[in-house]
Order: C-alpha cells, then structure tokens, then sequence
C-alpha cells in the first residue's frame, strides 16, 4: 500500500483530535489541510535517506524527488515512516503557532521516531589494503 498525503492528513488530525464523529476534513481543519502539502513536502525531503524508497543517486548529489501536488498521489516514502513518523512532523508544524505546548510534544514525539529509525542505511562497500601483506608479516613481534 502506498500512502497519500490524505492518510498522513487524516492521521495527523486524528493525533491533534479529530471532530467527534471521527471526521477529520471540517470548517476547522480548512486551515491545516491548506498548509499540509507545503509541510509534508519539507518533511519528505527529511525523511527520504531513512525510507525503503530512497534511491542512490550518481556523483554523490542529492536525489531530486517530486514535490507532492495532490492528496491522492502516493508520496514515495515507505508506509511505516509515512504513517507512524511523518504525521506527528505534520502535527507539530500545523499547531506551532495555535498551540505550542502541543505542538513540542509533537515535535519532540516526530525526533524521538526518527531517532529510533537509526541512521541512515548505507551500502557496503569493500576497503582496499593499500598495503598489501601486511597480515602474513612474520618478522615484527607485537
């Protein structure tokens, strides 16, 4: 399954408190939905290098992403990063200026999440004995 901006949405208000009925596209989440692609676009540029997705780019550049346009479009990023980190990055930014009580904890849930990602995978790569033989050296004593 591939998330959209609409799932990161709805969980984030989900995380912020949702209408009672569940409901999370009302007159007063008009404002946070309006703001979200822009968040979730930032976001994604942090989150890519921990996702499955993340693609090795040639020359040591940066891999360019796509900037998400739309709410049904999937947002190239793994499920897990984008359903159980992204939203409370989400939910941070979209209540920084309205609660920032709230929104540190969000925050400060959002690094906690990405700390326990671990660190950015990497490829193996071999290492080269530039000095060759040294291993077999019979004539030094340790």
């Amino acid at each position: 399954m591939a998330t959209t901006a609409q799932q990161v949405f709805d969980i984030a208000i989900g995380l912020m408190s949702a209408d009672a009925n569940g409901q999370t596209e009302t007159s007063d989440t008009l404002e946070y939905k309006n703001r979200t692609l822009l968040i979730l676009n930032a976001l994604r540029g942090e989150l890519y290098p921990y996702s499955d997705t993340y693609r090795k780019t040639e020359g040591g550049k940066r891999p360019v992403m796509l900037p998400i346009t739309d709410f049904e479009t999937p947002i190239d990023l793994d499920d897990y990063i984008a359903q159980s980190v992204m939203p409370y990055g989400l939910a941070a930014h979209l209540l920084i200026d309205e609660n920032p009580t709230a929104a540190a904890f969000f925050q400060q849930r959002y690094e906690e999440l990405l700390y326990k990602l671990g660190s950015v995978p990497a490829e193996f790569e071999p290492i080269e004995d530039v000095y060759g033989g040294i291993e077999f050296s019979y004539g030094g004593s340790w």
